[in-house]
């Protein structure tokens, strides 16, 4: 695994549980619409059916954003603790507006004060300053 790799692994983890909220939201969304049917009777069981399948889904889609939320606050502390390795507080900054902020390079350049050239020199140094085979 890379240096960016590893670094990434955190703004990884937090798009995949966006996704899975996305799902939920979807999923709700479809439990809720009814489709009309000629008898009533089939419509309540339909509906019956889908909120029931479309309910267990969303439980099961809960529970791996949980176990994903605990496993991406772990990830977080592993990337921080590397990026406070770095001994320029300037270059840490970078670091973590990038992979923990998910910030573009012009909007660190921008928050930052600095050149768009000069921020990506301090991430090119900060990069060569650490190490992540212990964390890998």
């Amino acid at each position: 695994m890379t240096k960016k790799e590893f670094l990434n692994q955190y703004l990884n983890a937090e798009k995949e549980i966006g996704i899975k909220l996305d799902q939920i939201a979807r999923l709700r969304e479809l439990s809720t619409k009814i489709t009309q049917t000629l008898t009533p009777d089939k419509v309540k069981s339909n509906s019956e059916n889908r909120l029931e399948s479309s309910v267990s889904k969303i439980v099961d889609i809960e529970r791996e954003i949980g176990a994903s939320i605990d496993q991406l606050e772990r990830t977080r502390l592993q990337v921080e603790s590397v990026i406070n390795s770095v001994p320029n507080v300037n270059q840490r900054n970078v670091l973590r507006l990038r992979y923990i902020s998910g910030m573009k390079w012009e909007q660190i350049a921008v928050k930052l004060n600095y050149d768009y050239r000069w921020v990506l020199r301090l991430h090119g140094k900060a990069l060569n300053k650490i190490a992540i085979e212990s964390h890998s």
